[in-house]
């Protein structure tokens, strides 16, 4: 984000501030229970949302090394994603191509490959089998012809995205809205690529998996919700949202703001007094705060639209190598995993549960609730469903 819209932003919200107003949309929107209920509906999620989309899977500081290497069986099918000697990243299904089996699991630095732990046929960081046990006895098996199947995968920005179907390139810059217009201006500026892997959370949510991201586009919950938490540092109701394609930047706003108002315009900063909250469609939600950012993304399990996986992960821009400093950063992630941990997620699963009723037919979302409608509204295009 430029110096020029840091200041725009906190223009804006003064002036929100001043008016006793928030950002609205022209109308209320109606989201069909059935987003949240119906199988059908999830299916075609999977098949669209999590098969043709390309999909943050981490920060490029969680692969710092060459043999550094992640895995993820949330998208559908077991994925594997590893940083080679020439320091590129390569995508695979996590998949031997014997039998099968499983070559890794979670999350480590191999030392000079993959070795299937089934039978030991071994693959090299950029995919290629390099020895087979007993090759005699697989006459007319080519090695070259039997490297791990690739999948497409682009690293940006400090960020690593996949496509979980195999040969569907994909211009992360155009769906991040284009290189002009879009959150790329934003992404680069942050320097995640410098950033530190602190923690990470994950969750199995009894709510359908769009629930937790509905949860961080709005800040009309806030004085309720957490109401000794988040809530005395927030204004509640008040937003600034800005839409890039698909993908949106949300801002609440901290009440320290107030003392930007003494301060030359040319001073003002809108990231030390707001969450900036960037919605990476389809799945991802990136919480920028004054001092760390969270990457908080849901996945939907197959043939169950009221539940899901969520990950956290907390990332800090120097590494956490004093008491002190582990201190500080374990208050401030308590804070926040706590606040979604005790608040949010009870509450959203009761709505999970109330919907799943029958109740109602479906979800008022008002006209101050502009990034969630945006999202939902997103989300039914692209399968079709608008």
């Amino acid at each position: 984000m430029n110096k020029a819209t840091r200041i725009e932003m906190v223009e804006r919200a003064f002036t929100l501030l001043d008016n006793k107003d928030t950002t609205r949309v022209d109308d209320i929107y109606l989201s069909p229970v059935a987003s949240y209920t119906c199988t059908d509906w999830l299916a075609q999620e999977e098949a669209i949302l999590f098969k043709d989309y390309p999909l943050l899977v981490a920060f490029s500081c969680d692969l710092p090394k060459a043999g550094d290497f992640i895995t993820n069986d949330d998208m559908g099918a077991p994925l594997l994603v590893v940083r080679d000697r020439d320091g590129g990243i390569n995508a695979f299904f996590n998949t031997c191509r014997h039998r099968g089996a499983k070559l890794a699991s979670g999350c480590g630095r191999a030392q000079t490959g993959f070795s299937c732990p089934y039978h030991a046929w071994n693959y090299d960081f950029t995919g290629k089998l390099r020895a087979i046990p007993d090759q005699v006895s697989f006459p007319g098996v080519d090695k070259a012809e039997h490297g791990l199947v690739k999948l497409p995968v682009v690293e940006k920005y400090g960020m690593i995205w996949l496509c979980p179907t195999p040969g569907k390139d994909f211009d992360i810059d155009a769906q991040l809205g284009g290189l002009e217009q879009g959150l790329v201006e934003d992404l680069k500026a942050y320097g995640f690529a410098d950033y530190h892997p602190y923690s990470q959370q994950r969750l199995h949510c009894k709510m359908n998996w769009k629930m937790m991201l509905d949860t961080f586009l709005e800040p009309y919950h806030f004085a309720p919700l957490h109401p000794t938490t988040v809530g005395p540092l927030l204004y509640h109701n008040l937003c600034l949202l800005d839409t890039y394609g698909q993908n949106l930047r949300e801002a609440v706003i901290r009440k320290s703001i107030e003392k930007q108002r003494d301060q030359p315009k040319e001073n003002w900063d809108i990231v030390p007094d707001s969450a900036l909250v960037y919605l990476l469609f389809p799945n991802a939600g990136l919480v920028m705060q004054r001092d760390h950012v969270e990457l908080w993304r849901s996945y939907p399990i197959p043939g169950k639209p009221d539940e899901c996986i969520v990950q956290m992960d907390y990332y800090i821009p120097e590494p956490a190598e004093t008491q002190s400093a582990k201190d500080h950063w374990e208050r401030n992630m308590d804070l926040a995993v706590r606040t979604v941990l005790e608040e949010d997620i009870p509450g959203v699963e009761g709505i999970q549960a109330g919907l799943s009723s029958g109740a109602n037919s479906h979800c008022t979302f008002g006209r101050n609730e502009p990034a969630l409608i945006h999202f939902q509204r997103e989300v039914a295009r692209a399968i079709g469903r608008a």
